[in-house]
């Protein structure tokens, strides 16, 4: 006959646990009317739901923007970070507490511009992070400004006349990105 310790008894508690989607919801959120950032939240809940993913092995680093808001929506750990700085934070989580699943959270502004720097050497000490960029091509918390995504020619209020600059592709930056 084997003996039943207590930390067997959490982890069998633990394990047996049926998580429902009210386990990963909070507040309701405050994004806009019709804004895609519901749908990413439900689709992340969800997923969240179907694999039973315990919300205290989660945590969920932002920056600034819209997106950001998502750690206060999302019933997991979260760090709202100052703008640009959420992959900083998150290589930080990653390297103290490797127990723990990182989900990073930024706009495009928020990645590509002031933390275009963190993003590029992040993805060069490829941290055990899942990563969701919202790219809508202009910083939307400022209603419409120019944004390094935005493409050549879309008039924003910082670009009455249409951006002069094509937009960055970061996804062909990325695959260009080696330690080599």
């Amino acid at each position: 006959m084997s003996s039943i310790t207590a930390i067997d008894f959490i982890e069998k508690e633990c394990s047996e646990r049926n998580y429902e989607l009210s386990d990963y919801e909070t507040e309701t959120p405050r994004w806009c009317k019709g804004c895609g950032d519901f749908g990413v939240l439900s689709v992340v809940q969800k997923y969240l739901l179907e694999k039973q993913v315990d919300p205290e092995s989660v945590v969920c680093c932002s920056g600034i923007g819209c997106s950001s808001r998502f750690p206060h929506y999302l019933h997991t750990y979260g760090f709202h970070s100052i703008h640009g700085r959420a992959l900083p934070v998150a290589t930080g989580v990653a390297l103290m507490r490797p127990d723990l699943q990182i989900m990073v959270v930024m706009g495009d502004g928020d990645c590509f511009s002031i933390g275009g720097n963190h993003w590029l050497h992040t993805t060069r000490y490829n941290i055990n992070a899942t990563v969701l960029v919202f790219d809508n091509e202009v910083y939307a918390l400022t209603k419409n400004q120019v944004s390094p995504t935005t493409r050549s020619g879309v008039i924003t209020n910082t670009t009455p006349r249409g951006s002069f600059l094509g937009g960055l592709n970061p996804l062909s930056l990325y695959m260009g990105i080696s330690n080599r």
